[in-house]
């Protein structure tokens, strides 16, 4: 026997106000992480691999495609699309 609680279904707007938290956090996360990478390599890559000059143009770069990998592989909670469980408009379902 299970002792979880039975799912309610979300009203409309309390599913719209879950998606917004949702994808403010991914979005949080994805800069933080860009900022974490692009921080760790300007200040700890070690300077025979590069001139230091570049370190901080390439830190940056990898921060951003750190950030970039991460939102989107995450595409689906940051991009509203109509539920697969939803008729769609227009159709007699």
């Amino acid at each position: 026997m299970s002792q979880d609680l039975p799912l309610t279904p979300l009203s409309p707007e309390e599913l719209l106000q879950r998606r917004k938290t949702v994808r403010a956090r991914v979005l949080l996360r994805g800069v933080l992480i860009g900022t974490l990478i692009a921080g760790w390599w300007i200040f700890f890559a070690p300077d025979a691999m590069m001139d230091p000059g570049l370190k901080n143009i390439l830190g940056v770069g990898a921060g951003l495609l750190a950030m970039g990998s991460y939102l989107f592989n995450l595409r689906d909670a940051l991009m509203l699309r109509p539920s697969k469980t939803e008729p769609k408009a227009g159709t007699a379902e």
